[in-house]
């Protein structure tokens, strides 16, 4: 395909490609950048944190799922059959992955922090994002670990 005068002019402009490179904020402030990938490439099999993604018509970047592996290409077949396929239908073209978390507690430290910065519709573990923070999911577990109790717990006093 010409980009030349006589591409232009046949009309065929050629394709807007995604940037190679997306830097991502996390909860921390801390900034990491990732390779992007189109969503079914044929990935490395090394460590990797990394993001489903969904690209806005402004050129802005939703992320859908965020996770951690030590093996990119295997956990990508892994998720083949549902979350890659999921977030397909929710509007992912493209996978963003950070390599420079070689450690599981890197990656783990990394995940968590991006997680906690962002909304993501397929995480199944709650984030700070999606709760409010982590006083919101302490109150949260509270709830869920505590039954209510008559009368707000007055009835439970030991008046003794």
């Amino acid at each position: 395909m010409s980009t030349g005068i006589f591409g232009l002019l046949s009309g065929s402009l050629p394709q807007r490609q995604p940037p190679q490179h997306h830097d991502w904020q996390g909860r921390s402030g801390a900034w990491w950048v990732t390779n992007v990938y189109s969503m079914f490439a044929d990935f490395p099999p090394i460590p990797s944190v990394y993001v489903m993604v969904k690209r806005l018509a402004d050129g802005s970047c939703s992320p859908i799922y965020i996770g951690q592996t030590d093996d990119l290409r295997r956990r990508m077949m892994e998720h083949a059959q549902d979350k890659l396929v999921t977030a397909y239908g929710l509007g992912a073209r493209e996978l963003h992955a950070h390599f420079l978390a070689k450690t599981s507690y890197d990656r783990f430290h990394v995940e968590t922090d991006l997680r906690n910065g962002h909304y993501t519709p397929l995480n199944e573990q709650p984030s700070a994002a999606a709760i409010g923070g982590l006083f919101g999911l302490g109150a949260l577990i509270r709830q869920k670990e505590q039954p209510k109790s008559f009368l707000g717990g007055l009835a439970d006093y030991d008046y003794r």
